[in-house]
Formats: structure tokens, C-alpha cells, sequence
């Protein structure tokens, strides 16, 4: 299995993981469980996202862009209540209508 998504803990893994089977794609978070041995083992022990079906690849790779652009932003969006919400959350911290397209 080729790796698609290396996380920055175990925290990420699993929300990507949600993530992309709230786009229909299902994938498998691997090392999650050596996360606690990080300081004491001489190995790259970053959780892993791999794919269950390869053809999903193109349409997850975009989905981790747009993640990735939303999380290293630093910019809101404003909801129809008027309320500001940072680009990142998906739904209104106020009302919890869902973000405009």
C-alpha cells in the first residue's frame, strides 16, 4: 500500500480519515499506535493514510490540497447570520449552517 497522506499525529490521521469517507473514499490510517514511541525509537513514526481502492487517488489528492489550504490559511468566511468563521471550520461556530460553496 503506497502512502497518501502522512499526518501530523494520530488526532489528524483519524480526522482526514472521516474527511475523505464523508467524500465517499475509504482509506486506512497505519502507526497510529507507535505514536507513543516517537521520542524513543530511531524511526519515522508519523501516522499514515493509505487508500483501500487506488482509483480513489486523484479525487483524495484533491481533497487534501483543499485541506491543506484551509489549514495553513488564515482567512474567514462569513456565514448568512453575519457571523465570521475561520476558513477552516466547515460549519458556522454560531448557527451551524453549513459553508457556502
Amino acid at each position: 500500500m503506497e502512502t497518501l497522506y502522512l499526518a501530523a499525529d494520530p488526532i489528524e490521521a483519524e480526522i482526514l480519515r472521516e474527511y475523505l469517507a464523508a467524500h465517499g473514499i475509504a482509506c486506512s490510517v497505519l502507526g497510529s499506535g507507535l505514536w507513543s514511541g516517537r521520542g524513543e525509537l530511531g524511526a519515522d513514526l508519523y501516522p499514515k493514510l493509505v487508500l483501500q481502492d487506488e482509483r480513489d487517488r486523484p479525487q483524495a489528492q484533491t481533497l487534501l490540497r483543499q485541506y491543506e489550504h484551509r489549514r495553513h490559511s488564515h482567512a474567514e468566511w462569513r456565514c448568512a447570520c453575519g457571523e465570521t468563521s475561520p476558513v477552516n471550520f466547515e460549519t458556522c461556530w454560531s448557527c451551524g449552517e453549513p459553508r457556502p460553496t
